[in-house]
C-alpha cells in the first residue's frame, strides 16, 4: 500500500496547515500555487501572476522527480473573468505544444484569500 509522502520547498507553507504537494504512489497532487515571486513580492498583472503559479507548481513538481509535460489536470481559480484572456496567454506558454498534450483544465471565478493574488492553480501530475 502507497503512503503518503509531503514533498515541499524551504518556506513553502510556512506554519500553514497544509502540505505543498502529496505523493501517493505514482500520482503528485500540488496545492494550489499563486502568483509569488521568489523574493516574496507579487506582480500587479494576470501574466505574471500566472506565470510564478505554474512555475512554483513546477519547483514542487521537480521536487518529486516530475515535470509538467505530465501534468494530468490543472484548477484553476481566477478572481477577475475579464483575466481570463491573459491567464490563458500566458498558460499557453507551458502548456498544449511540442505535441504533449495539454492538462485536462478547468477554470472557475473564485475569490482570492489574499486580495493581492489574481490567479491561484492547483494540478494533479503522474510521476
Amino acid at each position: 500500500m502507497a503512503k503518503k509522502q509531503a514533498i515541499s520547498l524551504s518556506g513553502a507553507g510556512s506554519g500553514l496547515p497544509y502540505t505543498p504537494a502529496i505523493r501517493w504512489g505514482d500520482t503528485l497532487y500540488v496545492s494550489g500555487q499563486v502568483g509569488d515571486a521568489p523574493d516574496g513580492s507579487v506582480p500587479g498583472d494576470i501574466q505574471s501572476q500566472t506565470a510564478l503559479a505554474i512555475e512554483n507548481a513546477k519547483a514542487l513538481i521537480e521536487a518529486a522527480g516530475g515535470s509538467l509535460d505530465n501534468v494530468l489536470m490543472c484548477r484553476c481559480f481566477l478572481k477577475n473573468k475579464e483575466d481570463f484572456a491573459g491567464m490563458n496567454e500566458a498558460y499557453a506558454r507551458y502548456f498544449g505544444k511540442d505535441s504533449i498534450p495539454a492538462p485536462a483544465r478547468y477554470t472557475v471565478i473564485a475569490p482570492p484569500v489574499d486580495e493581492k493574488y489574481l490567479v491561484e492553480i492547483a494540478m494533479i501530475v503522474a510521476l
